[in-house]
C-alpha cells in the first residue's frame, strides 16, 4: 500500500519535528513492503520531486509502538 505525507523526524537536540531530508518540508510517497519468505515489513518513503529522495527507510519489527 502506499500514501502521501509529510515524512517528519523529531530532533530532540532542538525539541522540535524537522523535515526528512533536509530543506522545505515537501510531500512524499510512503510505502509499505511486505517481504513473504521472511514475513517482514519495511516502510521506504520518497519525495514527490523529479530527484525522488529517498527521506524513509526503515523496518517494522516486532513491539514497535506507534502515536497518532
Amino acid at each position: 500500500c502506499s500514501a502521501r505525507a509529510a515524512v517528519l523526524f523529531y530532533d530532540d537536540t532542538h525539541k522540535q519535528w524537522v523535515a526528512a531530508g533536509g530543506g522545505p518540508q515537501t510531500v512524499s510517497c510512503v510505502q509499505l513492503y511486505h517481504h513473504p519468505g521472511t514475513n517482514a515489513f519495511r516502510l521506504v518513503g520518497r519525495k514527490m520531486q523529479p530527484d525522488q529522495q529517498v527521506v524513509l527507510n526503515c523496518p517494522l519489527g516486532r513491539g514497535l509502538r506507534y502515536s497518532q
